[in-house]
């Protein structure tokens, strides 16, 4: 398969329209996060107003790195779509093989040793608090399922490419 600058250009354009809408989900949280800590509005479920601020205060944060890596991600993916030859550099920037590899690996660890850094969390979480304790186990069980389905989409769409070039 040949790739050309207009297909290099049309999944570009579809990686800008993801990472926008990603952006735009990511300033709702943050200005919802804001609003609630404004004025004063935080629920406490089980657990205290300070342990609501703390843990709200950690989502905006983690947020907040989200929003700045996203716009970046979006700054590139313009500049890439305004000139041709950052559309290239960008194209083989990604798809450099050593990189890749280097990715798999780091991957291939971090699931391998998150299961004891998962222990390790909870038991953690536990000296806090029982709330701190209870969102570090609802955290890695919402990471685990968004795994588990990330990998399931990628099957998914796997298969439908070699269903695709079988016919």
């Amino acid at each position: 398969m040949k790739t050309t600058i207009d297909t290099l250009r049309e999944d570009a354009s579809k990686r800008l329209r993801r990472e926008t809408m990603s952006a735009a989900a990511i300033c709702i949280v943050l200005v919802a996060g804001g609003a609630l800590t404004a004025t004063d509005n935080l629920p406490a479920l089980n657990g205290t107003t300070s342990t609501s601020a703390f843990l709200l205060g950690a989502v905006m944060g983690l947020c907040a790195v989200a929003a700045v890596v996203t716009i970046r991600n979006i700054m590139e993916l313009r500049h890439a779509l305004s000139d041709d030859q950052a559309l290239r550099r960008l194209h083989a920037k990604e798809n450099d093989e050593l990189q890749a590899h280097l990715e798999r690996e780091v991957a291939r660890s971090f699931i391998q040793t998150m299961p004891a850094l998962a222990v390790i969390a909870i038991f953690v979480g536990a000296l806090v608090s029982l709330e701190a304790m209870a969102a570090v186990a609802a955290t890695i069980v919402f990471l685990s399922v968004a795994l588990l389905v990330v990998k399931a989409a990628y099957k998914i769409r796997l298969r439908s490419e070699i269903g695709d070039e079988a016919e």
